[in-house]
């Protein structure tokens, strides 16, 4: 179990490096109430945070604007 537990933290810690300071702030202020970064998704309009906390999935765009009510769909 502790080394499934490493894993998943250093795949955390490499999706963070992916984000920009704007979207790692807005991170941060949401991770409080639950929330945690799954994957990063490139778009055409850039990097795209996507973070979930149970079924709910919210978006945080490279300028750190959060969108809790992105069409995003998530693959179960």
């Amino acid at each position: 179990m502790p080394e499934e537990r490493r894993k998943v933290e250093a795949k955390i810690k490499q999706l963070l490096k992916e984000l920009s300071v704007a979207q790692q702030c807005s991170l941060s202020e949401i991770s409080h109430y639950g929330y945690t970064l799954s994957f990063v998704r490139q778009t055409p309009d850039g990097k795209l945070a996507v973070v979930q906390m149970g079924d709910a999935a919210i978006t945080i765009d490279e300028e750190g604007e959060i969108d809790r009510h992105s069409s995003i769909e998530i693959r179960h």
